[in-house]
């Protein structure tokens, strides 16, 4: 029996299916682009299948045909492109998402896995964020995402699926090309480790509540592992660095490693004006640590931001920096 990752050409789909293969398991990948130069190395362990979320035979067939146990639903169409396409969104991550549901009830995958976010939460949160803060989301990824833990608990109820779920916060790692609002972070880390200047695109005061891509991994894992009975909330917030660092804060953590850099602050309107209006500044995940044991592999910024530096200058190729 075989496991799924849409989106697994993603880097959090790729690091995953690494992850997995170490553990034995029959790996398919399932993206609507290839990428086979990533996962080279793993390439007798692994399938892939190129499709598209919003063509349900696709899906179909690929769980079928490859008798697909359990479900990593990684893909999505993110949160800038969807601002951008808002019914291209719909049609990924909405209609994508039934799809994939659909597939598992028909052939009787035992378990569903579903990355949601802390965009499903919005605005006039408060600075504290529980499991059970009200979800109010003003962006149409958001919207997605709380359709998505809404359907897969319907799934849980109605036909027994293990659908289970965790908001990630603003995922970063080294090779994300995709415009975000937290991805000055990326870059100004990437940058210094590459011997370049950075022009960050919000204040020095701005903030963003981070999960490294490493940590997503790790936890997408404790969370499908953990037995079926611990798992009581069902979607669950994770959190490694809290309060939510600021953008200043990061750029004089990577100079403990890098005293040189060069970071100027140039905002951008549009982005300052989602920032303005955020107020999240810690996500309690205590539910995630009782039920299933979550722990972050990086406790603190400094930890993450050395980790981050060095993945970027021992294998730039691989994130595409070379």
């Amino acid at each position: 029996m075989a496991m799924l990752i849409t989106g697994g050409m993603g880097f959090i789909g790729v690091g995953l299916a690494h992850e997995l293969v170490v553990k034995g398991k029959d790996v398919i990948l399932f993206d609507i682009v290839t990428r086979p130069e990533r996962v080279a190395d793993i390439k007798d362990n692994v399938k892939i299948i190129q499709g598209d979320l919003k063509v349900w035979p696709e899906i179909m067939n690929a769980v079928k045909d490859n008798e697909v146990e359990d479900i990593f639903h990684l893909g999505a169409m993110l949160s800038v492109p969807s601002e951008l396409n808002p019914w291209g969104s719909f049609q990924t991550n909405v209609a994508g998402i039934m799809h994939m549901l659909e597939a598992a009830r028909l052939f009787g995958v035992k378990k569903f896995i579903f990355p949601s976010s802390i965009a499903s939460y919005g605005l006039d949160t408060g600075e504290v964020i529980t499991d059970t803060t009200l979800q109010r989301p003003t962006t149409v990824y958001g919207v997605s995402k709380v359709y998505g833990e809404l359907l897969g608990r319907f799934y849980r109820r109605k036909f027994e699926l293990d659908f289970r779920s965790l908001r990630y916060c603003g995922v970063i790692g080294p090779g994300v090309k995709t415009p975000g609002i937290v991805q000055y972070n990326t870059w100004m880390i990437e940058n210094a480790a590459l011997g370049r200047p950075y022009e960050c695109f919000v204040t020095e005061d701005a903030y963003s509540p981070l999960t490294y891509f490493k940590d997503a991994i790790h936890a997408t894992l404790l969370l499908y592992e953990a037995p079926a009975e611990n798992i009581k909330t069902v979607c669950y917030n994770i959190s490694e660095f809290s309060p939510a660092p600021t953008a200043k804060e990061l750029e004089l953590t990577i100079k403990k490693f890098i005293p040189d850099l060069k970071v100027t602050y140039k905002p951008d309107p549009v982005v300052m004006a989602f920032h303005r209006t955020q107020s999240m500044k810690v996500i309690d995940d205590s539910r995630a640590r009782e039920e299933w044991g979550w722990q972050p592999l990086f406790n603190n910024l400094e930890d993450m931001v050395a980790d981050f530096i060095n993945e970027v200058r021992t294998r730039p190729e691989f994130y595409g920096l070379a």
